[in-house]
């Protein structure tokens, strides 16, 4: 090979189709190094296309005709036919022409990327003599320089040419015509005008197509051919004429269009035909996408970035690219729009986008992300990029390089748009979905108000939430945690896992419970499941006025502070057992969680909260009462009634009275006075219908000191002194009476008329006892009693008589 001169030594199979003298049948094989049956396939597509006549000028021999396979040989190689004519004539006188082939392997043609135009001038214009016997031959061939090439594609119309290629990739037949009044080129400059065209498709496509200076008017499929008229079927393409019509096949257009876009772009015909000619994979049959690909590789990069921004792309193109052109060395709206791509391909899953996207990876492609991310147009669509750019790094990239994760992760946590809710979201998802967290997040999270809130809102609205991100959040504030920088709802947070409560205030665990829509019963809950009680006061008065529209809070204070079990403070058990009255509208079983207390100071300390939670609520005063008096009433309650009253004197007693009045007098649980201190009775009986009370509770008191029947005697006369005697105390008497027995009351009655002044209250207190039907079982009783004891009487009086008269007196043994 002579590299100055782009010379190749090929080795070139012949044949020959003709006759011998003298034959008149057919033509055949005469001679040949291939077998006759391959070479005859070659020879005789070549021979289709007709034989000379002189009805066409333009058609004289020789006739050239290249071939890139034969339906019976498909495999590609690179073949000429030349017809020809000595003078002479076959049996009959006709004349007899010659048919010559020369063949080149595809693999060496290939490699020399040989055209038509450098056969024609090493093989056909000068051919070379045959061997006698049937070897190859070893041939000398020039490669044709591109430029030589392209300046007959530019003398002949870019546009013109291009046209052409592209109805040829489209699988279209091309008969290049005359222009009216023109005569056509010679047969080499023909061969030329043919190179020129194919020469705007890749190298591979010579291996399907075929072409031909002239045909005649028999039928044939070759695809691009000089003749005088196009046939039926054919597309006509005028030379030195407009270009002909555009392909109908999409991609045939589309590589249509790129040779233009490039033209325009180099300016410059050769820098294409130097591409294309490289492109040497033989192929069988037009392959537009091929085609195009390889075209997209003269301009890979703008041609890729191109198809991309236009909707279009591959993964394996982009790949290309990258291989061609480092990462690093592209402008950002390249790298940018190749970067996305790959994100989105790989979100699709893609497997190899996402090792692209790793293994390409710049210091510039965080922020490239970021900005696309932003600049997504909403706060919805950005968040949606943000979760798809991110989980594509998390599982593409962050395994190779790591770090890359929270460099995209911080650019977006940093950003001052869209809002900072926005950022909240952003950071509680990274946590959720991917376990990621940064400590500039977390820095956001504690100094930035409304970034934290939307991450705890998010945090406690998931119904399977961890609270290890709130506990590292604690962990890393802590030094912080009394500073003025660390937000309210982070302080109550470290209280609810377990610091100590005068870290936080009240205002502190409303800023935490109120981020959420169900903020307070997941904060309840949360606090049961760190069994922390406690955090009910912090809560306390914000929680109060928000039950009053969520009542089903008193469940979660319920499961919080549960009332069966043993209570291990005064002051929780007081604020969960004010709290579930009060939601409930004071209607419940009495204080329960009172009942477990033990020990005196936990009394104290029960009564004091509640002292501190009712003194400025008068609402909440008089539900309290309600609940307090609402069930049995203990030594506990009574020793919390006592603080209480003596705490609220003037805002509280007239409430526990009510309560009480309202139980003396058969509204609900039946009340025993007896079990009323004495200090309430006194602000009982001050009511203006209480006034039966002092005697109905005297009476009361002193039958249960077993009192002498002189003190009944006397309470009760104190109460007929000021009028009728109470219905509640005849009720009291009679109650006393029907339990101790009649006798008690015939007592009663002496000793109220031994003390009376005047008159017989005794016998009065049995006329009261007998109006009406009130008492009528006593009635009966003493009804019974009195005649018993009045025949008793008689019998002792008729004893008495009769002792006394000596008649009938008896003397009795005693």
């Amino acid at each position: 090979m002579n590299e100055g001169l782009g010379e190749e030594r090929l080795t070139a199979h012949w044949a020959v189709l003709g006759k011998h003298p003298g034959q008149t049948m057919g033509y055949e094989v005469l001679r040949s190094s291939l077998p006759e049956d391959r070479a005859s396939t070659y020879l005789w597509k070549a021979s289709a296309t007709g034989a000379p006549g002189g009805r066409d000028p333009e058609g004289e021999l020789p006739w050239r005709v290249f071939l890139g396979r034969t339906d019976t040989h498909p495999e590609p190689v690179c073949a000429s036919v030349e017809a020809t004519w000595d003078g002479s004539t076959d049996g009959t006188g006709a004349p007899s022409y010659t048919w010559r082939l020369i063949l080149l392997e595809w693999p060496e043609a290939g490699r020399t990327a040989l055209t038509w135009s450098g056969i024609d001038r090493a093989l056909l214009s000068e051919p070379p003599d045959l061997p006698g016997d049937a070897v190859p031959l070893t041939v000398t061939v020039s490669r044709t320089p591109p430029a030589e090439l392209a300046a007959v594609v530019d003398e002949l119309g870019f546009e013109w040419a291009a046209g052409v290629a592209a109805l040829l990739l489209g699988n279209r037949q091309v008969a290049i015509t005359p222009s009216p009044g023109k005569a056509l080129p010679d047969v080499s400059d023909r061969v030329r005008v043919l190179d020129a065209v194919c020469s705007l498709l890749p190298y591979e496509c010579r291996g399907w197509l075929s072409a031909a200076t002239w045909t005649g008017q028999s039928q044939h499929d070759l695809r691009l051919f000089f003749a005088s008229a196009a046939r039926t079927g054919q597309i006509t393409a005028v030379l030195g004429g407009s270009p002909p019509g555009e392909p109908r096949d999409e991609t045939a257009r589309a590589y249509l269009r790129g040779l233009r876009r490039l033209r325009v772009k180099t300016g410059d015909t050769t820098v294409i035909v130097e591409h294309l000619v490289t492109a040497a994979e033989p192929a069988t049959a037009p392959r537009p996408g091929a085609a195009l690909r390889a075209l997209r590789d003269a301009d890979l990069m703008d041609a890729v970035i191109e198809e991309i921004r236009s909707g279009g792309g591959t993964v394996e193109d982009v790949g290309r690219v990258l291989e061609r052109h480092q990462a690093v060395s592209l402008d950002e709206g390249r790298l940018g729009t190749l970067t996305f791509f790959l994100v989105r391909s790989a979100h699709s899953g893609d497997a190899v986008a996402g090792s692209l996207l790793a293994e390409h990876w710049t210091g510039r492609t965080p922020s490239l992300l970021a900005q696309k991310i932003l600049g997504a147009g909403t706060p919805a669509l950005s968040f949606e990029h943000a979760h798809e750019y991110l989980g594509v790094v998390d599982h593409n990239v962050e395994p190779h390089r790591r770090g890359s994760f929270d460099e995209l992760f911080n650019t977006l946590v940093e950003a001052p748009e869209p809002t900072h809710e926005w950022t909240g979201a952003l950071i509680y998802m990274a946590e959720n979905e991917w376990g990621r967290s940064t400590d500039r997040a977390d820095r956001s999270l504690v100094r930035v108000p409304a970034v934290g809130k939307t991450w705890l809102k998010y945090l406690l609205a998931h119904k399977d939430r961890s609270l290890e991100p709130l506990d590292r959040l604690v962990q890393r504030a802590r030094d912080d945690m009394a500073a003025d920088v660390t937000p309210g709802w982070l302080r109550f947070a470290a209280v609810l896992l377990g610091e100590p409560l005068d870290l936080a205030t009240a205002t502190d665990a409303a800023d935490f419970a109120e981020v959420a829509e169900r903020g307070w019963r997941v904060t309840l809950e949360i606090a049961q499941a760190q069994r922390r009680p406690e955090v009910l006061g912090l809560m306390w008065p914000r929680l109060w006025r928000v039950a009053r529209t969520q009542p089903e809070l008193a469940e979660s204070v319920e499961q919080l502070v549960p009332a069966g079990e043993p209570q291990t403070s005064g002051s929780v058990a007081a604020d969960a057992d004010l709290f579930c009255a009060a939601v409930r509208g004071g209607a419940t079983e009495g204080m329960l969680r009172l009942e477990r207390l033990t020990a005196q100071a936990e009394l104290q300390d029960y009564a004091a909260v509640l002292i501190r939670r009712i003194q400025s609520d008068g609402e909440l005063r008089r539900l309290m009462a309600e609940a307090l008096l609402g069930g049995e009433l203990s030594r506990n309650t009574w020793r919390v009634i006592d603080e209480l009253s003596r705490a609220l004197p003037d805002s509280l007693l007239p409430q526990l009275c009510e309560v009480l009045h309202g139980r003396l007098t058969g509204r609900g649980r039946l009340l025993n006075d007896l079990d009323v201190p004495a200090y309430l009775m006194e602000e009982l009986a001050k009511r203006y219908d209480l006034g039966w009370l002092r005697p109905v509770h005297a009476f009361r008191k002193a039958v249960q000191d077993v009192a002498q029947y002189k003190e009944l005697a006397r309470i009760v006369l104190e109460a007929h002194g000021q009028g009728p005697l109470p219905a509640q105390l005849l009720d009291a008497i009679a109650t006393w009476t029907l339990e101790v027995g009649e006798y008690n009351l015939e007592q009663l009655a002496r000793f109220m008329d031994g003390l009376a002044a005047s008159g017989r209250p005794g016998l009065e207190l049995y006329a009261a006892v007998a109006r009406g039907n009130r008492y009528g079982q006593l009635c009966d009783l003493l009804m019974r009693h009195s005649e018993d004891q009045k025949a008793w009487h008689e019998r002792v009086l008729t004893e008495l008589r009769h002792s006394r008269d000596p008649k009938t007196s008896r003397r009795w043994r005693l």
